[in-house]
Formats: structure tokens, sequence, C-alpha cells
């Protein structure tokens, strides 16, 4: 690479000399601006023109336009002073068609009835349509009408889960087939899922169960009837 001569690099030290000494002119821009010119104002429209031209302007353009009148309607009647909270007004007619005794929520409310199901009980439910299914409760979903509860049981040395409606039509009933020994410290016993947790099948307990019950009531239950078979 050839090397810069002595000649430029005097040249390019004296320019900041010429600078300080203002030898060397600022160069300037040129610019082209235009005048403000304002809006002319409209030209009144003639007083006396025939009806074929006054058709032809717009109807707010026209000498004679007034302001148009608009029809003020007066608001609804508000339903809140008839129903200051229709959500729970909602919810109470809801109750009153699916549970009319109010059994099945007092079952489930454990804020107010200490014998309400708790998490590890055994239960069985019965349904209008179908068999009914038993197994241990791992969990309870508090939603108001939407509560439903988790039951995990073993059929055929296979583990079967069911979440159901409490207040579901289908739901003919609920029974605490055995109480869990002790309160469990958790809300949601998921772990039981496990192989070194899982209680297994608990069809042993519930055919216990109902055949107590049928010598306390002096009824034969379906499945007293299908073991003496």
């Amino acid at each position: 690479m050839a090397a810069f001569s002595p000649i430029l690099r005097q040249l390019g030290c004296s320019r900041s000399f010429l600078k300080a000494d203002g030898l060397l002119r600022p160069q300037f821009s040129r610019s082209i601006s235009t005048a403000y010119t304002p809006k002319p104002e409209p030209a009144p429209l003639p007083s006396k023109l025939p009806k074929s031209f006054l058709s032809q302007i717009p109807t707010r353009l026209q000498p004679n336009a007034g302001r148009k009148k608009l029809k003020i309607y007066p608001p609804p009647p508000s339903p809140r002073a008839n129903c200051k909270d229709p959500v729970a007004a909602l919810t109470e007619s809801q109750f009153a068609a699916l549970d009319p005794t109010g059994e099945r929520r007092a079952l489930f409310d454990y804020r107010r009835n200490p014998r309400s199901v708790k998490v590890g009980d055994i239960l069985r439910v019965t349904f209008k349509n179908g068999d009914p299914f038993s197994g241990v409760c791992l969990s309870i979903r508090l939603r108001g009408i939407d509560t439903s509860f988790l039951l995990r049981n073993e059929l055929t040395r296979v583990g079967v889960e069911m979440a159901v409606k409490v207040f579901s039509p289908n739901v003919e009933s609920v029974e605490i087939v055995q109480r869990t020994e002790k309160r469990k410290r958790r809300a949601r016993l998921y772990y039981m899922r496990k192989p070194r947790h899982d209680m297994g099948s608990v069809e042993n307990i519930v055919s216990n169960y109902l055949r107590q019950k049928s010598a306390l009531t002096g009824q034969r239950s379906a499945g007293g009837r299908r073991q003496r078979r």
C-alpha cells in the first residue's frame, strides 16, 4: 500500500488554520417557501332562486335550512329497582328447581355442616340412567350450582375416575359409604393415583355397606341379589 505524501499531510493540517482565520466560508442551503392564503369565504346564495335549483343543492347548504329536531325517547325502566342482585336471584331459582329440599346442598356445605362430604370419603352415586358408581372422593369443586366432585375406583384392575355434577338432574342420590379415618391435610388427593398410595377397588366396602343397609331397612339391594346368585 502506497504511503501518503507529505504534501497531502500539510494541506490537511492547514485546513484547521484556515477555518480558524475565517478564510473558509460556510455553505448555505436555499429553500423555497410560499405565502399562506386564507380560505375564501363562501359566497351567499341569492335570496330568490327557483325551486328547480334549490332541489339540486344539499339540504345543509340551503338558505332556509334549519336545525332538524331529534325526537328524544325516555330511557327504559331499569330492572335493578326490582332485582338488585340478578345473579344471586338466578342461582336461588336454580337451587329451588334442582334441589328443593336443600339436602344435597347441605351435604357439600363443609362450612356450615360438620357432617358434610370430605375428601377421602368413599361415596356411592346412583343415577337415573345408568349403573351406580362408587369410589374415593379425590377433590370437591365448589362452584355454586356447578359444584362437582371427583371419584376414583378400580374396575378390572384399571383405575377409573368420574367427575359428577352434584345438582345434575341425572343424579338420583349421593351416599357416604365410609368416612375417612382422619382429616386429610390436602384439599385434592391426586397423589392417590400413584401405585404407592392407591386404595384399589372399593367394591368390597360398598357391598358390606349395602348388606348392612338392607338388613336395617329390610329391603334387598341390587348388589346383594347379585352376590347371592
